[in-house]
């Protein structure tokens, strides 16, 4: 429900024809977007309608009411804005989207609905069994999940020396990207080291004995790793997901604990409860082609990763458990200087937050004017790209901003570009340029000065 509310909140800058996405250019773009509820030139009451409806959908989910029709619809209108947004998507849009498939799957719907919180008792629920094949499916999906998401990091040179959670917490998605310093190498060195021993190990806590010492252990740093990702970085749903997950590793655990509150000692009741038919030959099939889709970069079967992923996209469920991994190739940082003129006043600094958003999906939409595109775009659109999403920016930040810029003046924006490498982790090394420069008037962008292209077709041209 908070994932949905996030996305109205950010109807303006994403889902909005008016937002940073130029969809009609997206569809060219990304050509297999297209199967989505979403569609160019769609009313924005009708797409806001839709997120309503993912919204009420998931309230079904948590009171129990209807909850595989619930669940369904959610996921429905999750994959159509995974899509229709898919420049900007990720790793909480996919975790999301996966979480409401798994609850199509889970045997759920009987106990802590709303039904049961009027008519029964926890004291009679704790005596529930059910059949664990879907449970099971899933801890193979979390080991797929982590041995994917760790041990692709031992292929990363800065994750290997210990800089890559340095490097990372000093990118521009980082929540906490003007918290650290040198001084502070040694701390998240041990941070770094922490992940890449932990991360492939945590799975494994799913074959100790139940109340094993050892995965108390586990789990706290489980916990530990999923909270503090969210607090520096700011992804909260792909890492909550996986904290609530612990519900499901500490299963035997958690029933034990509650079955000596409540003093019962007479034996589980199996639920009667009959999964769809078909449901376990997907699920298998969906898990061998998860970990398929998963090979990428691995000599000689690394080639089946791509009609592997394709399969998960048209099934709904894509997923990329390559997480960090590319931090040597994308450790770009970006600081922008917006300076404003209003004609016939003084010129004034104005907070870069008025340009991108500070938030991961602001990092990605400026990764499209670096070269270190978030998602591949066909070369000769590249520049189209740029330039759609330069002019849609300053469209945005003239419309926010009318108290500040007046009826007419200039905009010019300096970004200081640098690579967060091992020999320039202070930034110390960077090269200034104008990424943008343009007039406004009381109607919107006037003119782009730099680069030059034309307004309001759509249609950047870079000169």
């Amino acid at each position: 429900m908070v994932y949905f509310g996030r996305l109205l909140s950010e109807f303006t800058d994403y889902t909005s024809e008016l937002g940073f996405l130029d969809h009609e250019l997206h569809r060219r773009l990304f050509w297999f977007t297209t199967p989505t509820l979403f569609f160019p030139g769609s009313p924005d009451g009708y797409k806001l309608g839709l997120l309503v409806v993912g919204l009420l959908a998931s309230l079904m989910l948590v009171v129990g009411w209807k909850p595989k029709i619930g669940a369904a619809v959610a996921w429905l209108v999750a994959v159509s804005v995974h899509r229709w947004n898919f420049a900007v998507i990720n790793v909480d849009d996919s975790s999301i989207t996966l979480a409401l498939w798994w609850m199509l799957f889970f045997p759920i719907g009987n106990c802590f609905t709303y039904r049961t919180w009027r008519e029964s008792s926890w004291r009679k629920e704790v005596n529930l069994t059910v059949d664990g094949f879907f449970i099971r499916a899933f801890f193979l999906n979390l080991f797929i999940y982590y041995l994917t998401a760790g041990l692709t990091k031992l292929w990363s040179p800065l994750w290997k020396e210990g800089l890559a959670l340095f490097v990372i917490l000093k990118l521009p998605l980082a929540r906490s990207h003007d918290w650290w310093e040198l001084k502070d190498l040694p701390f998240l060195w041990m941070g770094n080291h922490f992940t890449l021993l932990m991360e492939p190990l945590f799975p494994f806590l799913l074959l100790l004995p139940k109340s094993h010492p050892v995965k108390w252990l586990g789990g706290v740093a489980w916990l530990t790793f999923h909270l503090s990702i969210p607090l520096t970085i700011g992804v909260p749903y792909a890492n909550f997901v996986l904290i609530l997950a612990l519900v499901l590793v500490f299963h035997r655990e958690l029933a034990d604990a509650l079955r000596r509150k409540a003093h019962c000692t007479e034996p589980l009741i199996l639920i009667a409860w009959t999964p769809p038919w078909g449901s376990k030959g997907l699920i298998k099939v969906y898990l061998t082609v998860l970990f398929l889709a998963m090979l990428k970069g691995l000599p000689y079967v690394g080639g089946v990763y791509e009609p592997a992923m394709a399969t998960l996209y048209w099934g709904g469920v894509a997923q990329e458990y390559h997480l960090f991994d590319w931090i040597d190739r994308y450790n770009w940082s970006v600081a922008h200087e917006v300076t404003v003129t209003p004609n016939g006043g003084r010129s004034l600094k104005v907070s870069s937050a008025e340009l991108f958003p500070p938030t991961v999906r602001g990092f990605i939409v400026q990764s499209y004017l670096l070269p270190m595109r978030w998602m591949r775009v066909p070369r000769p659109l590249t520049g189209e790209m740029r330039n759609s999403v330069l002019l849609r920016a300053a469209e945005r930040f003239v419309r926010n901003n009318r108290e500040v810029l007046g009826d007419s003046g200039l905009v010019r924006v300096e970004t200081d570009v640098a690579r967060v490498t091992r020999d320039n982790l202070d930034l110390s090394k960077s090269w200034r340029v104008t990424l943008m420069e343009f007039r406004y008037n009381a109607e919107g962008v006037e003119v782009f000065m730099n680069p030059v292209m034309p307004v309001g077709t759509g249609e950047g041209r870079r000169e």
